[in-house]
C-alpha cells in the first residue's frame, strides 16, 4: 500500500475544475482551505485503490491541462507495497511514459 501527500498548483481559474476532477478520483481525499482562501493550491492525499496506484493518479494529474504542477510531499509505502491488486507490474511503471497513462486513463478535467 502507497500513501502519497501531494500539492497540486492550478491557476485561479481552473480552480474548480480541479477541484471537481479531484474529487472524481478514486482513492483522493482533498485537505480543507479555509473559507475564502484560495491561491491556486490543492493539498491532497492519494491512496491506492484496487485499480490503480497512488503514483499512476499523480502522474495523471500532472498531464492535465489545467495543472501547472504537483509536488510529492510525503510518501508512505508498507509492507504491503506494491500492492497486489494495483496494475502497476513494476515501481517504474508509472514514470516510463505519461503520455501512455493518460491515454489507459483519460479523466482530464473538461472545460
Amino acid at each position: 500500500m502507497s500513501i502519497l501527500g501531494v500539492i497540486v498548483r492550478c491557476r485561479m481559474a481552473d480552480l474548480a475544475t480541479v477541484e471537481q476532477a479531484l474529487r472524481r478520483l478514486p482513492g483522493v481525499d482533498i485537505a480543507e482551505r479555509p473559507t475564502g482562501q484560495a491561491d491556486g493550491r490543492f493539498v491532497i492525499v492519494i491512496e491506492d485503490t484496487p485499480d490503480r496506484a497512488a503514483a499512476a493518479s499523480m502522474a495523471e494529474m500532472a498531464l492535465w491541462p489545467q495543472v501547472l504542477n504537483t509536488s510529492l510531499v510525503y510518501e508512505y509505502s508498507g509492507p504491503d507495497a506494491p500492492s497486489q491488486t494495483t496494475p502497476v507490474e513494476q515501481y517504474t511503471d508509472w514514470r516510463s511514459s505519461l503520455a501512455d497513462l493518460a491515454r489507459r486513463h483519460d479523466t482530464a478535467p473538461k472545460r
